[in-house]
């Protein structure tokens, strides 16, 4: 019979307890994604900086040299 009583056993099948941990589980990894792609964004604004700070030096003193 379609839609009828079903004979689940909310212990067996983990019940709320079972929900409420994959909430905690799934929350905690939402969190470490979140601080690890800001940890990674830092690290790339880091790179860039340096980058950028010695490239300029070397980029002018050759448009200086070959002028």
């Amino acid at each position: 019979m379609l839609g009828g009583l079903h004979d689940f056993d909310m212990q067996s099948s983990g019940g709320l307890a079972g929900a409420f941990s994959v909430v905690r589980i799934n929350g905690f990894l939402m969190s470490f994604l979140d601080a690890l792609r800001s940890l990674a964004e830092q690290v790339a604004m880091s790179v860039r900086l340096i980058i950028e700070g010695v490239s300029t030096p070397l980029m002018s003193g050759r448009v200086c040299c070959e002028a």
